[in-house]
């Protein structure tokens, strides 16, 4: 079913199940139901057998399971495949970089936030990502003292 370059069919299933992974992550965020957020996980993943090398469905399903679900080992592991398949895409890094600095994670923290800057993130984040560098680079100050 997987092949380095999809046919037609075989993208148009990934992006479906994508599509529908984003559906019921909707209806989760709306019922905060934990079983929505782990079937939006289940659609990404099978859009990823439809196409192995969709960043997009990676990025989405660390979003996920970091976010709603707590699974930090998992949404790292997502994220840093979606890096992988994408390394100038800047989302991954904003993502991967808060979850790593929400887990006590600073050096790498700091190293994916100072990435995404890096790639140009959009105007928002980017101020967020600004303060959490910063905020990173006091604390480790403050440890070293």
């Amino acid at each position: 079913m997987s092949t380095p370059n999809p046919t037609f069919w075989q993208r148009w299933m990934a992006y479906w199940w994508c599509a529908w992974g984003h559906s019921l992550c909707h209806m989760g965020n709306r019922s905060a139901e934990r079983f929505f957020y782990e079937q939006s996980v289940a659609a990404f993943e099978r859009a990823r057998r439809w196409w192995p090398t969709l960043a997009t469905a990676c990025y989405h399903s660390g979003f996920i399971r970091g976010r709603e679900l707590n699974e930090y080992e998992a949404a790292v592991a997502d994220l840093t495949l979606a890096i992988g398949l994408a390394p100038d895409w800047p989302d991954p890094y904003l993502q991967r970089g808060l979850f790593h600095r929400f887990n006590g994670a600073l050096e790498v923290a700091l190293a994916d936030l100072q990435r995404y800057l890096a790639l140009g993130g959009d105007t928002y984040w980017r101020g967020e990502a600004e303060r959490y560098v910063q905020q990173i680079q006091d604390e480790l100050a403050e440890q070293a003292c």
